[in-house]
């Protein structure tokens, strides 16, 4: 949409075009206009965000926060000001297009506006502030009244049309949990060059004073940034310049090498110079706080100086003609090579390689980065060559240290194996890391090799299995071998002719002794385990399993027993004489249900207990019904309460009710049905005996998950099949439960 206003000067009259100038359109017109081009200005010339002030506040475990007076800019370049004594809206739930009919809330004079939190939903939230306008109540006056509210920090997608101002954190009940900045941003203004100027003096003649350029910062073309000084006389000299791609700072060049690159564009001055106030001033290096710190400066004798300011240690001195002197070793940055004898007072470190034709002798420890030949003129092969009678290590210290390569430095207890070291004591040969782990001795007394913990063999190459040979002094020859024979089976192997002898399966623990096993030198079973001509008993700690030889075998621990009868299929639980297909001595908990074709009890006869058994069938009903029962005697009003359990109504629904009065012909009813565990009855004859009886049906939380389906078809797989084929005259084998193998009547 074009940028336009009325043009009131007639160009075909060439004077200002007749009629008023105040009518209403035209001021709206040139309002538009004009903000329009403001619009355009702020969002070209500024990146939108907070110009200045809006301070947010509040206060931890409170509901509420508090906003300070402020201006921002959003990207459509719409400048919001929040000012003293201005208007504002808060309301989070306006429509973003009415104008009309808005009462906005009034700034503090002190520039302060307070925005509520309480009853807002517990989450994160973004404080943003939208350009706004709104009309006056006399309809006359547009007000600018930015609206500030709280969003959901989710999904917000921060492009400019509203300016976020904090990050809020609400607990449940509104109380402010956290405040962070999140994504606020202050406005800014791009430039691709920003020049600097200063007064400027020039001497004449004539002498003269105005301005003029001193520096300029000008953004790269390929990212970075280079800055440039300029003389009196308009001379440009880059004097710092940062390259985007690479990160390289230059300092008199604009396209460094290295990270810092110094290069002077004047004769005669340094590259980099600083200059002491005194002897013993210079430069520090530090490793971050952490570390030791040192320092270079030249001293009071004229030399230059290398300190460990931590320690206040000197550690190289280089004279004013040359000399170099090291106080405690000696480091080469090169290889080193030495005709005759070696001896330094200190430690040696090289940093290349180290010959020695001659003996080595150092106070400290010795440092080679390449190649170390002592007393030898051969080629070194290995790191170290040593010619002669080899190298020696002795004395309490003795031995030869080594690291794991993957350490790769000098653990002094080591923990996980980061060090190793070989060395001698009390005759054997002993590998210690943290302790001793491998110990040789000349054998005799069982330490021929000792090792501390678990070992491993491995399967070589050529090797058939992984395993360990025993070796028999006499015969001079193998004679036994432990270990793997194939991929999934361990065993023991004979080499005189039994070959693998005894072998376990290593997925199923099964083991084989395949030549037959021999128990304390009595007998050999074969395949079997135990004895097959009499009473065989396994005795284990506490318990024991025994077959007695008649069909019954018992598990017994302490004083409980298991029978299980092998002639008739029954087992017994506390009891090895079982009578029936399960037999329990004792009391029965099943935690679910009890599924069976009938039942009942059985008891010793009442009144012949030594001769007769009494046995009554169980009550059977389609629903999970209770039953309680009793006698009541009714009042001189032929009226009885009947009390049941605290727990009747909890446990029970679907009441029925049965009355039978007692000594006489009389009517009885219930008058009021059960509540608060409890009924009433009456009688049409007072001070009657009366016998009760009331049902209900389990509503309790098992009952209702387990309901038993009175009628169900049978599955597809179990039709045909009997729960008792022979009641309904079919054969054993349309039985569902079939017998053991070998019971079959057909």
């Amino acid at each position: 949409m074009p940028v336009k206003r009325t043009e009131y000067f007639n160009f075909d009259t060439v004077s200002v075009r007749s009629g008023s100038t105040t009518r209403a359109e035209s001021l709206m017109d040139s309002d538009d206009y004009q903000r329009r081009l403001d619009e355009a200005r702020g969002a070209t010339l500024h990146t939108w965000g907070v110009c200045g002030g809006l301070r947010v506040s509040a206060t931890p475990g409170q509901a509420g926060l508090t906003v300070q007076a402020g201006t921002a800019l959003d990207a459509a370049g719409r400048v919001s000001v929040v000012d003293p004594g201005g208007f504002a809206l808060t309301d989070p739930n306006l429509d973003p297009g009415q104008l009309l009919n808005i009462t906005p809330v009034v700034v503090g004079g002190d520039g302060l506006l307070p925005l509520g939190t309480a009853g807002v939903p517990e989450g994160s939230y973004l404080l943003t502030l939208t350009w706004r306008e709104i009309v006056g109540e006399t309809r006359l006056i547009r007000l600018h009244a930015p609206w500030l509210r709280l969003v959901p920090r989710a999904g917000f997608g921060d492009v400019g049309e509203q300016v976020v101002l904090a990050e809020v954190t609400l607990a449940a009940d509104g109380s402010v949990a956290g405040l962070t900045a999140g994504p606020r941003r202050a406005a800014g203004m791009p430039a691709e060059r920003v020049e600097l100027r200063c007064a400027q003096v020039s001497a004449g003649p004539p002498t003269a004073v105005g301005q003029g350029p001193a520096a300029e910062l000008r953004a790269r073309a390929g990212g970075g940034a280079d800055l440039t000084v300029f003389a009196a006389d308009g001379t440009a000299r880059t004097a710092l310049s940062a390259d985007g791609t690479t990160g390289r700072v230059g300092i008199g060049t604009d396209s460094p090498s290295a990270m810092v690159e110094i290069t002077p564009r004047v004769a005669d001055v340094h590259g980099l110079r600083i200059s002491t106030p005194a002897p013993g001033s210079g430069i520090e290096l530090e490793n971050d706080d952490s570390g030791p710190a040192y320092s270079m400066f030249p001293g009071e004798d004229g030399g230059w100086h290398l300190r460990n300011e931590s320690t206040e240690t000197e550690l190289l001195v280089v004279s004013e003609d040359g000399a170099l002197t090291v106080t405690d070793g000696l480091s080469v940055g090169s290889a080193l090579s030495v005709t005759d004898d070696l001896s330094v007072g200190g430690a040696l470190s090289v940093t290349g390689g180290l010959d020695v034709t001659g003996r080595t002798d150092m106070a400290g420890d010795l440092s080679a980065a390449g190649k170390v030949r002592v007393a030898t003129t051969e080629s070194v092969e290995a790191a170290l060559n040593v010619g002669g009678g080899g190298v020696h290590s002795g004395g309490g210290g003795g031995g030869y240290s080594f690291a794991d390569r993957a350490s790769g430095d000098f653990v002094t207890v080591p923990q996980q194996g980061e060090r190793w070291v070989w060395y001698a004591f009390g005759g054997s040969a002993r590998l210690w890391s943290g302790q001793d782990l491998l110990s040789v001795g000349k054998g005799g007394q069982g330490n021929a090799l000792d090792v501390n913990g678990r070992m491993r063999c491995r399967q070589g190459a050529v090797d058939p299995s992984a395993g360990i040979w025993f070796h028999q002094q006499a015969p001079g020859e193998d004679r036994a071998f432990v270990g793997m024979e194939n991929d999934t089976s361990v065993g023991f192997w004979g080499n005189t002719g039994a070959g693998f002898a005894v072998v376990m399966d290593t997925g199923t623990g099964m083991v084989s002794c395949r030549g037959g096993l021999t128990v304390a030198g009595e007998t050999t079973f074969g395949k079997h385990f135990g004895r097959r001509d009499g009473e065989a008993v396994l005795h284990l700690f506490g318990s024991s399993v025994k077959d007695t030889g008649n069909g019954m075998l018992t598990l017994q621990s302490g004083g409980n027993v298991i029978a299980l009868s092998g002639s008739e299929d029954f087992v017994g639980i506390g009891t090895i004489t079982p009578q029936f297909k399960l037999d329990v001595n004792g009391d029965l908990r099943v935690s679910g249900s009890i599924i069976k074709g009938g039942g009942g009890f059985m008891i010793d006869h009442p009144l012949d207990p030594a001769n007769k058994y009494l046995s009554h069938s169980f009550v059977e009903s389609p629903e999970m019904a209770t039953f309680y029962a009793g006698v009541v005697d009714t009042d001189e009003r032929g009226e009885a309460t009947v009390a049941l359990p605290e727990y009747f109504e909890a446990l029970n629904r679907e009441f029925r009710y049965q009355l039978t009065p007692v000594g006489g012909l009389a009517q009885a009813a219930v008058i009021d049905e059960i509540k608060d565990n409890r009924f009433t009855l009456r009688t049409d004859r007072p001070g009657l005996k009366v016998s009760w009886q009331v049902t209900g049906v389990r509503q309790d939380a098992w009952a209702e998950a387990h309901r038993i389906a009175n009628e169900q078809d049978k599955p597809e797989n179990e039709r045909n099949f009997y729960l008792h084929p022979g009641e309904h005259g079919q054969p054993e084998s349309a039985a569902l439960l079939a017998p053991p193998e070998g019971t079959h009547d057909d």
